[in-house]
C-alpha cells in the first residue's frame, strides 16, 4: 500500500480537502418584517368593528333574556344574570314588575281558595305566609339604583294581597292570627318610606296612609288587628304637604 504523505495527511490531497464552513459574517442574518406587517399579521381575524358588533348583540341578548323573564311573572334572573341585568336602565321598576307578577299569581291562587276557606282550609294566615318570599325580594331591590320607590310601592301592594281573600260576611278567610307578614310590612313601609322622602322631598305620604287606614278598618272587622298600625301612627306624624293653589 503506497503511504501517504504528511500534507496528504493534513488534508493537503486535492481529493481530500476539507469543506470550511462559511465566515461567521456571512450567515445570513433574521429577516426584519415592517412594523406595520407585524401589526397586521397579529390582528385577530375578526375586524373591531365586528367585535364591538358581537359585544352589542350580546347586550342585546341579556336584555332579552330579562324581557322574557319579566313576560313569563318569573320572580327574578338567575343570579349569574342579575348581575348583568341589575346595572340595566330601569332594572329596579322591572325586577318589581316580575315580583308583583310573580306574587300575583300565588296569592290569586290562595285568594280564591280562602273564599272558600270552609271548605278548603286555605285562610289568609297562608296567603301571608306565602307572601315573606316576595318581601325579602323587595327589600334587594330598594338596594338596586333607583330602587326605593319601586320597592315601597311593591311592598304596598303585597300588604293588599296578604287580605285579598276576605269576602263579606264570612270570616273563616281570616284565619287564626298567624300573619308573620304584617311585623315585616310594617317595617319595610317604614324604612322605605323614610328612604323615600329623603330622596323625593316632594313625595306625598298622604295617599299612602289614606290606604293604610282603609285596610286596617277593613281587616279589622274580620279579626285582623294592629294591621300596618305602626306605619299608620308613624306617617301620621309626617306634616302633611301644603295644599296646592
Amino acid at each position: 500500500m503506497p503511504r501517504t504523505t504528511q500534507a496528504e495527511r493534513r488534508g493537503g490531497g486535492s481529493s481530500h480537502k476539507r469543506v470550511h464552513s462559511a465566515p461567521r459574517n456571512e450567515y445570513p442574518g433574521p429577516t426584519k418584517v415592517p412594523k406595520t406587517q407585524v401589526q397586521h399579521d397579529f390582528l385577530p381575524s375578526d375586524s373591531l368593528e365586528d367585535a364591538n358588533a358581537r359585544i352589542k348583540d350580546l347586550e342585546q341578548q341579556v336584555c332579552d333574556l330579562h324581557e322574557f323573564i319579566n313576560a313569563h311573572g318569573l320572580t327574578r334572573p338567575p343570579d349569574f344574570i342579575r348581575k348583568h341585568t341589575d346595572q340595566q336602565a330601569n332594572a329596579a321598576q322591572t325586577l318589581a314588575t316580575q315580583i308583583r307578577n310573580a306574587a300575583g299569581k300565588v296569592c290569586g291562587r290562595l285568594s280564591g281558595q280562602a273564599l272558600s276557606a270552609r271548605r278548603t282550609g286555605v285562610t289568609c294566615d297562608d296567603i301571608s305566609s306565602a307572601v315573606m318570599p316576595f318581601l325579602v325580594e323587595a327589600e334587594d331591590i330598594s338596594n338596586v339604583p333607583g330602587g326605593v320607590a319601586p320597592a315601597f310601592d311593591l311592598v304596598m301592594d303585597l300588604a293588599y294581597y296578604t287580605h285579598s281573600g276576605l269576602a263579606d260576611g264570612d270570616s273563616a278567610a281570616s284565619g287564626y292570627g298567624d300573619r308573620p307578614s304584617d311585623e315585616v310590612v310594617d317595617g319595610l313601609i317604614i324604612a322605605l318610606a323614610t328612604r323615600r322622602k329623603q330622596l323625593e322631598p316632594s313625595w306625598s305620604h298622604v295617599e299612602v296612609l289614606e290606604k293604610l287606614r282603609k285596610q286596617n278598618e277593613k281587616v279589622a272587622g274580620f279579626g285582623i288587628e294592629e294591621f300596618c298600625a305602626r306605619s299608620i301612627e308613624y306617617l301620621d306624624g309626617w306634616p302633611k304637604p301644603l295644599a296646592q293653589t
